[in-house]
Formats: structure tokens, C-alpha cells, sequence
């Protein structure tokens, strides 16, 4: 019988990469890495709301990026995205936690080539929202950025704003 703890660890393990954490300090991946393989995906098991979804997510975002030596609210976000879509997109882990609902709430992974281009796009739509880098970013600008990146994921591609980074990978 299959182990569901060993699939989530397999993607704890692959969702997060030396790129992903580039700038953090040394010992991050590892301390990533525990947290998600150990993260108890029934949290978000009866997130049948956005609303409830952010909630759970803003307080796991908070729990990581209190372990995390950097502290920072962006990379601890990114990760649990990148990790969460990986989750929700398992068969397994998907039919174990019924999770596949989460699909319409999930945010798409924020990092310079998303951001990059959801600017783009907000300048062409003469919108403005902030940002930096990942390193510096704040939940407040995060929202923006989500909210905007939901508008543009229909408007243009028809899809939920997960899959953006799909589009706009190697665009």
C-alpha cells in the first residue's frame, strides 16, 4: 500500500530547488523542505471558500517564515505555492485530502519572470502595483499582485491564475 507521507515528502523534496531559494541563507532548503514534507495538508481540507483558503494559507505562510533565518513573508509564500500546486495537481495527495477544489484559489507562484510579467501587462492596462523582489515582499503586495494576476489568467489565457506560470514560462 502506498505511503501518503512518502509521496508528499517526494514532493516537498522536488516542488523546491537551489533556485528557488537563490539569496537565502544557508540550512533554508533543508528547513523548507521539513516543513512542508510535515505540513498537514487536512488544514486546507475544508477550504471550500477563498476567503477560508488565504486564511489557512497566510497562517502557514507565517509559520514557515517564522522558521525561515531570513524571515521573509515572499520566499515563504512561493514556496508553499509552488508546493501546493505540485499537492493539488498529485492524484494521491489531491484524493486524500480532497484538494482538487483549491484548484480556482491557488496563486501563481510569485518570482522576477512572473512578476515581470504581470507588470507588463499592468502597465498596459495602465494599472500599478508594486514590486521589488521576492526577498522584500509583503503580504499587502502579494495581494495586489494576486489580484491582478486573477484578472489577467481569465481575461487572456481563460485559465485560473496557477497555471500562469505555464504561460509566461520561457513566453
Amino acid at each position: 500500500m502506498l505511503q501518503i507521507e512518502k509521496v508528499q515528502k517526494r514532493i516537498a523534496n522536488i516542488s523546491v530547488g537551489p533556485s528557488t531559494l537563490r539569496g537565502q541563507p544557508k540550512g533554508t532548503m533543508s528547513i523548507v523542505i521539513n516543513f512542508l514534507s510535515n505540513l498537514d495538508l487536512n488544514v486546507f481540507k475544508n477550504a471550500n471558500e477563498e476567503r477560508v483558503f488565504k486564511g489557512k494559507l497566510d497562517s502557514q505562510t507565517e509559520y514557515l517564515k517564522n522558521l525561515m533565518s531570513s524571515g521573509s513573508w515572499g520566499f515563504a509564500r512561493k514556496v508553499l505555492n509552488i508546493f501546493l500546486f505540485q499537492v493539488v495537481h498529485d492524484i494521491y495527495l489531491s484524493e486524500e485530502y480532497s484538494l482538487k477544489k483549491l484548484i480556482p484559489f491557488l496563486e501563481v507562484a510569485l518570482d522576477n519572470p512572473n512578476a515581470k510579467k504581470l507588470l507588463k501587462r499592468a502597465k498596459e492596462r495602465s494599472c500599478k502595483f508594486c514590486w521589488r523582489n521576492i526577498k522584500s515582499l509583503e503580504k499587502e503586495e502579494s495581494d495586489e499582485i494576486q489580484k491582478f494576476a486573477k484578472i489577467i489568467a481569465k481575461d487572456e489565457f481563460g485559465v485560473d491564475r496557477c497555471y500562469l506560470d505555464l504561460y509566461f514560462w520561457r513566453e
